[in-house]
């Protein structure tokens, strides 16, 4: 039994520190619009890499592109470039009739509205004449 107490403490032992060193993070599968503001920011806040935009026609894909989300504010980076700004949140509804908040993260001439987050993955569209749907992976 003495010989056997070692060697079950190093079968069992790594395995329990792997699962408790495993990152606790909520599934979330979930549509933002209708939704209140304070919910859409609790979901958004944090840092994503901005990874694909694109329609029906066009894809493009980015790199080295990260939005980070904080209430109010967010900042672009790109290239290691910051640029600060304020998302102007405002209420509107939208052609299907759904209640959105729009905001100014893309351009203030032709702001955004979050989509949905499923997992880690947030989904922005745009309200320019392109229509983009951009994907964004939480960092």
């Amino acid at each position: 039994m003495k010989k056997l107490l070692p060697l079950l403490l190093v079968a069992v032992l790594p395995f329990g520190m792997a699962q408790s060193n495993q990152k606790k993070t909520e599934c979330v599968n979930t549509t933002l619009l209708n939704r209140e503001l304070s919910e859409i920011k609790a979901l958004v806040n944090g840092e994503w890499e901005l990874v694909s935009g694109g329609n029906a026609r066009e894809l493009c894909e980015y790199e080295n592109t990260f939005i980070t989300f904080a209430d109010d504010q967010y900042v672009w980076t790109e290239d290691g470039k910051a640029e600060p700004g304020a998302l102007n949140w405002r209420k509107t509804e939208i052609e299907t009739g759904h209640k959105v908040y729009l905001m100014d993260v893309f351009y203030a001439t032709h702001p955004a509205y979050p989509v949905s987050v499923k997992g880690d993955t947030l989904i922005l569209q745009d309200c320019s004449e392109t229509r983009y749907e951009y994907t964004l992976i939480r960092k």
